[in-house]
């Protein structure tokens, strides 16, 4: 087919510049993989984000509309974290980054940044209208190293290597987040050296270093002696949100005192114990 043949994909901007391509059809994303290798660099790096949403048949007229909205708000943001020159492409419920003049391991570190990014917008969504992916899945590829096919780099690119999935459970809903280079590993404990990877499983982000002293509007949020007794620290709000961070992101019972206590939607961050210890001491 040639590049003739392929309908013009239509372009909208966003924010500071920042453009995107909506696009009908994975052939438009292979055609211009081939025109940038042939025309303008010697190498493009991928990157593929594909949300899922929670089916729901009540009010599914506006459905439609809220997924859109929805991708649009995630699109929008993570636009901003790779280069303006850079091409994005939005085709159904995946956003493809083509960075040109960058090899496999530049991809991996976009996809890092990416993915980071997006998580902490799926928990720090507090707009009615929007939705949370009930899954997301991100992974990378490039061409024509190591894949010299347009629509094999495509293809290598939707497997998974970092998932966020939420399940359904009696107890109530659990996020989950797998890695594909955990996959083989045993429940066998990390060591604190390697924390963002850690974290970067629990879906959630990783602080190494905290501040020796929190705002005090936030600090009257949440009873200093609590603070002390559940071993975390309030960094911040952001409307309804209050960020934390703990040694232990999955420890509901902490979270969920912290909730009741605030009347806020809690979201962890990961911290290293000792730097925890270090910065609660300064609160005392």
């Amino acid at each position: 087919m040639s590049i003739e043949a392929i309908s013009r994909p239509r372009l909208t901007y966003v924010p500071a510049s920042h453009a995107y391509e909506v696009v009908e059809t994975i052939q438009s994303i292979a055609t211009t993989l081939r025109l940038m290798t042939t025309t303008s660099v010697a190498q493009v790096a991928l990157v593929a984000v594909t949300f899922e949403f929670e089916h729901d048949t009540k009010g599914s007229a506006n459905r439609s509309a809220h997924v859109k909205q929805s991708t649009l708000y995630y699109l929008e943001h993570a636009r901003t974290l790779v280069r303006k020159s850079d091409i994005v492409f939005w085709h159904k419920q995946t956003l493809y980054f083509l960075l040109l003049g960058a090899a496999l391991q530049g991809a991996e570190i976009v996809q890092t940044r990416l993915w980071d990014a997006l998580l902490w917008r799926i928990h720090n969504t507090s707009d009615i209208e929007l939705l949370r992916p009930k899954k997301m899945t991100i992974g990378h590829s490039a061409y024509p190293q190591p894949y010299d096919d347009e629509m094999q780099c495509i293809l290598a690119a939707h497997q998974e290597y970092h998932l966020f999935e939420v399940q359904t459970e009696r107890t109530g809903r659990k996020a989950s987040v797998r890695t594909q280079k955990q996959q083989g590993e045993s429940g066998r404990e990390r060591d604190n050296s390697d924390l963002p990877t850690l974290a970067r499983k629990l879906g959630v982000p990783y602080l190494s270093l905290l501040p020796r002293k929190s705002v005090a509007q936030v600090q009257q949020l949440v009873n200093l002696k609590l603070v002390q007794e559940l071993h975390c620290y309030p960094l911040g709000r952001e409307r309804g949100t209050l960020t934390v961070a703990i040694a232990n992101p999955q420890d509901r019972n902490a979270l969920d005192r912290l909730h009741k206590e605030t009347g806020l939607h809690i979201f962890p961050v990961l911290a290293h114990p000792q730097e925890l210890q270090t910065a609660l001491d300064q609160l005392i």
